[in-house]
């Protein structure tokens, strides 16, 4: 069950009115009524009205802030008819007209972009407009023309001063809102490449498990047929040469060993509920660039430091089945970035044969210890029993700076 405070992160999130209520808009709005009540209908500029609708305006540019989320256009252009209402009967705008930026950057943000070029022009119009007011006032206050020149430049001052203030509110919204659009539709594809993948692993599964039952069959139905010819042979040569007899029941012996270390080998697999990448027939070592490079067009970026070759000079000699649990190690390590790593995670996968050992190293970029998973699914139990099936290890290691796998597998002799 997750923490009470993380719970109420979640229900916030869903909900941003209540925030936006609870933090922006109320707290405006109960000043614009102690303002409107105190100063009997005057305001922060200079204007002069009836307090009633004074206090009105106010809330009609404060209030629709807690909608700014949910409902920008609607916001804004509420918070519009208000400043605009402000303008024409020249009682403000006072201190709500911090209301204009702050919901021009929330339609920018959380908007469409029709809707936020309309009211980015609608915001120009309303700086031009509070120039003429503060001139028209000015024109009151003294009694008429002639005007001061100082006026002139006064109003020329307080119109460009507010148009770069709704100008660079619209251009931290539109970034915003870019970066919200792009996380979205990152979101979005890699939902369904993961509904894709998921299907095509079941489907691939089945064919495993398909391709695992006949070669059981195989296995079982020459290695039976081994033993029964040596038994029969073995009876009848017991009596007169008992060294040969010996070598039957050792031929017996052995070949029984060896059905049964394959029939656990495919069992174990067939044990296996799903794959986490598309799964192909008996892929191995040289199947590799391959899927690292179906990984990459996932949206990963990955290397691949190849250094067996440089090191024996020859392809690695791997047990029976050693190169298919490679493949696997690999392909769930770089499934477990994409899932949990990020979307700046990048990976880098390195093979190197070491004092008779194949390593191999898939070491990402991603949030590591950070991630909200504790890196003990069953991913990482598939991949320590694949490796302990062949007679090798696997470590994995959550940090701060990413995620490493480390897995060693025994290497054999070309010339065994």
């Amino acid at each position: 069950m997750q923490p009470l405070h993380v719970r109420l992160w979640q229900t916030l999130g869903r909900r941003p009115w209540i925030l936006d209520g609870g933090l922006i808009a109320l707290p405006l709005a109960l000043f614009a009524v102690l303002t409107a009540v105190g100063a009997e209908g005057r305001t922060l500029f200079g204007g002069q009205g009836p307090w009633l609708l004074v206090l009105s305006l106010d809330l009609m540019t404060t209030l629709p802030l807690a909608a700014r989320r949910s409902r920008p256009a609607w916001a804004a252009g509420l918070i519009a008819l208000g400043a605009l209402g402000q303008v024409l009967t020249l009682t403000g705008p006072g201190y709500t007209a911090l209301t204009v930026p702050i919901v021009l950057y929330s339609v920018a943000k959380f908007g469409t972009r029709r809707a936020s070029r309309l009211y980015l022009i609608v915001a120009l119009i309303g700086a031009v407009l509070l120039g003429g007011q503060v001139f028209v006032q000015q024109m009151i206050f003294l009694g008429g023309p002639p005007v001061d020149p100082m006026t002139f430049v006064l109003v020329l001052l307080l119109t460009g001063f507010s148009a770069a203030v709704v100008l660079v509110a619209w251009l931290l919204g539109d970034l915003g809102g870019r970066r919200r659009r792009e996380i979205a539709a990152i979101t979005e594809r890699n939902e369904l490449l993961e509904l894709e993948r998921e299907h095509e692993t079941r489907l691939a599964a089945d064919a495993e498990r398909m391709r695992i039952a006949r070669e059981m069959h195989d296995v079982i139905s020459h290695s039976m047929s081994v033993m029964i010819a040596q038994a029969d042979g073995g009876r009848y040569v017991v009596a007169q040469d008992p060294q040969r007899a010996g070598e039957a029941f050792e031929t017996i012996g052995r070949t029984g060993r060896e059905a049964l270390t394959e029939m656990r080998s495919m069992l174990g697999v067939l044990r296996e509920e799903r794959e986490s990448l598309l799964l192909r027939p008996s892929p191995g070592l040289e199947d590799l660039g391959r899927m690292i490079a179906d990984v990459r067009a996932a949206g990963l970026p990955v290397e691949l430091n190849d250094r067996v070759a440089e090191t024996l000079g020859r392809p690695p000699a791997l047990p029976e089945g050693a190169g298919l649990a490679v493949h696997r190690i690999v392909q769930e390590a770089l499934t477990n970035t994409l899932k949990h790593g990020g979307p700046e995670a990048s990976a880098t996968v390195a093979l190197q044969a070491e004092d008779g050992w194949l390593i191999v190293a898939v070491r990402d970029t991603g949030r590591g210890s950070r991630a909200e998973t504790d890196g003990a699914g069953s991913g990482l139990l598939g991949m320590a029993e694949r490796a302990r099936l062949h007679g090798g290890t696997v470590e994995a290691t959550a940090h701060t700076r990413g995620f490493d796998v480390v897995a060693r597998l025994p290497l054999t002799d070309h010339d065994e």
